[in-house]
């Protein structure tokens, strides 16, 4: 694979444009195909998502192509293109690239994020009790320890993948896990707590 470090802008016209420069870091007709249906299938709702972090339609393309290239570096991971799990992969990996953009720029460590429910919407879960808890107390979690969660359990990467694809160090995703575990817990107590009375 090519170095994918580069800063492209692309226009709305640009889209098809940069198709095939992404195919091109590709090998095999296999691999090309899937990555196209998932480009296609995901590219609008990715920069949907950057744009409303960002609230610049040029940044949010930035951020959308930054993104791309992040799942190009793990895309033999990827599996179903149309499926939440997939689908949640790479809103969670625009997210982060538009983030990364708006802290760079702002030099601001709080971001509004408006689209943190979009990793969990549609999923199914079972519907035990137990499930349905957790379920609700994940959701209220804030979005960096939510897509922790996600890439580590539901994604199945690795830390070190993890620490990657976020540009953080395998530390900060141990602390991120962590943290996140020990908010569920407190979140479930007191619900648990609160159900009793």
């Amino acid at each position: 694979m090519q170095n994918m470090h580069w800063k492209t802008q692309v226009t709305k016209e640009g889209w098809a444009e940069m198709l095939p420069i992404y195919l091109a870091m590709l090998d095999g007709d296999d691999e090309k195909s899937k990555f196209e249906s998932l480009y296609l299938t995901y590219r609008k709702l990715m920069f949907h998502v950057a744009n409303g972090i960002l609230n610049d339609e040029g940044l949010a393309e930035d951020a959308v192509h930054q993104a791309f290239l992040k799942i190009l570096e793990n895309f033999d991971k990827v599996g179903e293109i149309s499926c939440h799990k997939t689908r949640s992969y790479v809103v969670i990996i625009v997210r982060n690239a538009a983030i990364n953009m708006y802290n760079r720029r702002k030099r601001h460590p709080a971001v509004p994020i408006e689209e943190a429910a979009f990793c969990a919407a549609g999923e199914k879960l079972e519907r035990t009790d137990d499930l349905d808890s957790l379920a609700k107390a994940v959701l209220k979690l804030p979005a960096i320890y939510k897509d922790a969660l996600k890439l580590k359990y539901v994604q199945e990467f690795s830390n070190a993948e993890i620490a990657g694809m976020l540009g953080i160090s395998e530390t900060a995703v141990r602390k991120r896990l962590e943290r996140a575990r020990r908010m569920l817990e407190e979140i479930l107590r007191r619900e648990d707590f609160c159900d009793e009375d």
